[in-house]
């Protein structure tokens, strides 16, 4: 990123709230959003908002090359839209009316949408239980109502009418992307539980309902052909020899992605997908011609599944020593979000049910090790890259009973995997069971484990786990205070690990506050005074909290 865009990540979240403020407090309805989530929803709550803060007309906005593969063209001197990828990063889009080219698709016409609308009920084994005084077009709402209801289950609390609210919003979209106006459903004229957490959720069942139709027959279809190229690859013998036996190929449905560059876009071409379709299901990215190329070449592909088992993208694994990363997503879709889905949360959701530890590893390969190596009272989920989320969390909550079997950290023995560790920690900090980290062999994850000593290794290294805040405590006095050699390192690293112990539970604080007075050789009295402190910043003796300046900016047009 270039120097003058460097301010815009702090200005463009300023904005975002600013707008988030407005519809909790009325001055903008609920419905204004919902209307801006209809044609800009699959970029995130918050990015709803942004697009909608400069460019107020925004009809339909995509990137550069989504544009360039749809057959339009960015005029020469457009100023892109900003928004926020899910890294954090600021990436430009830009609305149709900056483009030139062929015409976009035409919207679905309502007999169109009614019909899809029954469809999507069918699918989720629905059917309309309608008033006899209800009309057409109010009966499609009930319809899109149950849908929702569907879609979404059971899994949050009913806090202030949001579980209605929840399901309207969905209905709401699903029925305006499906060209029928989403009438009879009404909203508070204020709205107090704006934010980014129901209304991602939000989005994320309605693109579910959506995509249902579209982008799984095509996921199916792509997944039957990396079954079929998996005789004859290398894949076979390099499982093998990372100690993963035949059955287990099988039980995972692992396949193969060939390589060059339009093998699996060839294959759903002869079967009647369009490049737009192929391209929508993440299958393909645009290339720079236009068309589409593979996501996935010369990989061993994991499936990703749903909560119901519907797969909803892939995992891609190099061979050793390739060009590129080791793992490898497919790009976010309707139906595939890397910081939402959990690698053999669907495989493992019998063995939680009735008690299984949730071990948290970093990719497909790690989770199978731990699987073969610990049975039934653990079960490894992959994270799909990055750090947990919230979401993730959500959806092993939905599956685990984590405040009665806790959750258990096993990431790589590096520097990046202790990082993801003390990262957690916070998101952690509301489940009540316990919850450990695996210390792994520095540079090794469970896989290599397996592969150089074996499954009784792996399970060894589980039962040596030690507890979460222990080792975030241990990494900040590390940090503060290196090898504690002066009185000076000591204090700093006391101070240190008093900040974390006052930001985690407060019933694990009595044994961090002996354990930190025991490694810098001071009184148990010491560390309380410093936790008090760092309880309390305004406690005599203590510094002022230090002013932060206030990030300004000009109101984006």
């Amino acid at each position: 990123m270039t120097g003058p865009e460097r301010p815009w990540p702090s200005v463009l979240r300023g904005i975002a709230d600013a707008e988030t403020a407005r519809l909790r407090d009325g001055t903008l309805p609920w419905t204004w959003w919902l209307d801006r989530a209809v044609r800009h929803g699959r970029y995130g709550f918050a990015n709803t908002l942004l697009i909608a803060a400069q460019w107020r007309a925004a009809a339909d906005v995509r990137s550069y090359d989504e544009w360039r593969a749809a057959g339009r063209q960015v005029r020469q001197g457009e100023t892109g839209i900003r928004i926020v990828s899910a890294d954090g990063r600021v990436r430009a889009v830009f609305d149709i009316a900056q483009t030139d080219g062929l015409p976009p698709p035409s919207p679905p016409a309502p007999g169109d949408g009614g019909e899809r609308l029954a469809d999507l009920a069918a699918r989720h084994g629905l059917r309309p239980r309608l008033h006899p005084s209800l009309g057409g077009l109010d009966a499609a709402t009930v319809l899109a109502h149950e849908l929702a209801h569907a879609v979404r289950g059971d899994d949050h609390a009913d806090c202030h009418g949001l579980r209605r609210v929840e399901a309207d919003s969905v209905a709401y979209i699903v029925l305006s992307r499906l060209g029928l106006p989403p009438t009879r459903l009404r909203f508070p004229p204020a709205a107090p539980w704006a934010g980014a957490t129901l209304g991602d959720r939000i989005l994320r069942h309605a693109r579910r309902l959506l995509a249902d139709h579209d982008i799984a027959p095509l996921l199916a279809e792509a997944h039957a052909f990396f079954l079929s190229r998996l005789p004859g690859s290398w894949v076979p013998d390099y499982l093998a020899g990372r100690g993963f036996p035949p059955d287990v190929r099988r039980r995972r449905q692992i396949g193969y992605a060939p390589p060059g560059p339009r093998a699996l876009t060839c294959r759903l071409r002869s079967l009647g997908h369009d490049d737009a379709a192929i391209l929508a299901s993440g299958l393909a990215r645009p290339g720079r011609d236009g068309g589409p190329y593979d996501t996935f070449r010369d990989r061993a592909v994991f499936p990703l599944r749903a909560a119901d088992g519907t797969i909803a993208g892939f995992i891609g694994r190099a061979r050793d020593g390739a060009p590129g990363p080791k793992y490898l997503n497919g790009p976010d879709t309707a139906l595939f979000h890397k910081g939402e889905l959990l690698y053999g949360l669907h495989e493992a959701r019998a063995r939680l049910a009735r008690g299984a530890r949730p071990v948290i590893v970093e990719g497909p390969l790690d989770a199978i090790a731990v699987d073969m190596s610990t049975g039934d009272d653990h079960a490894a989920l992959a994270l799909c890259a990055g750090s947990l989320t919230s979401a993730q969390l959500d959806a092993l909550r939905r599956a685990a009973d984590l405040d009665g079997a806790g959750l258990l950290l096993a990431l790589d023995g590096d520097r990046a995997g202790r990082s993801a560790a003390q990262r957690v920690w916070r998101l952690l900090a509301g489940v009540r069971g316990p919850v450990d980290v695996a210390v792994l062999p520095a540079g090794r994850d469970p896989a290599d484990v397996l592969r150089e000593h074996g499954p009784g290794a792996v399970a060894a290294v589980l039962r040596r786990a030690v507890p979460l805040p222990d080792v975030v405590v241990d990494a900040a006095m590390e940090r503060a205070g290196g090898r504690l050699a002066t009185c000076e390192h000591r204090l700093a690293a006391i101070r240190a690990a008093a900040r974390v112990i006052a930001a985690g539970r407060p019933d694990d604080a009595a044994r961090q506050v002996v354990r930190v007075a025991h490694r810098t050789g001071v009184a148990p009295a010491t560390v309380t005074e410093a936790l008090c402190a760092a309880v309390s910043p305004g406690t005599p003796g203590t510094a002022p909290p230090r002013r932060t300046a206030r990030a300004r900016h000009r109101p984006v047009r």
